[in-house]
């Protein structure tokens, strides 16, 4: 049986999992991700990432080791990496002239296509 989770957020866009499942990256359908904790029984939002000047369209979150990638309509794409108490971006250049729609790490967490 699916389980239905519910946040303060009226669509989104995408999302991404960490490892356990016991924290999510959602976008909801902004320029923002935010990433929520299940706390007891609820999820509670514990940071926004605001980089991105546009929609962002797609999340991968690497389970070994704990890195986010995010791209978007803004035709940028930026790896997160959390150094303890927030999450410190990288801007990565793509040289595309549309939108990112789809990002995923390599199985060696090393590249993102």
């Amino acid at each position: 049986m699916a389980t239905v989770h519910k946040f303060d957020v009226e669509a989104v866009t995408c999302h991404a999992w960490n490892k356990d499942r016991t924290q999510v990256a959602i976008s909801p359908n902004s320029a923002e991700v935010h990433i929520y904790r299940y706390v007891g029984k609820s999820w509670v939002k514990e940071h926004t990432l605001t980089e991105h000047t546009q929609r962002v369209t797609a999340i991968d979150w690497a389970p070994n080791n704990n890195r986010l990638v995010t791209c978007g309509v803004d035709r940028n794409s930026y790896v997160w990496n959390f150094n303890g108490d927030k999450w410190e971006p990288s801007l990565v250049v793509l040289r595309i002239n549309r939108a990112a729609t789809h990002v995923k790490w390599s199985p060696q967490e090393n590249k993102f296509a």
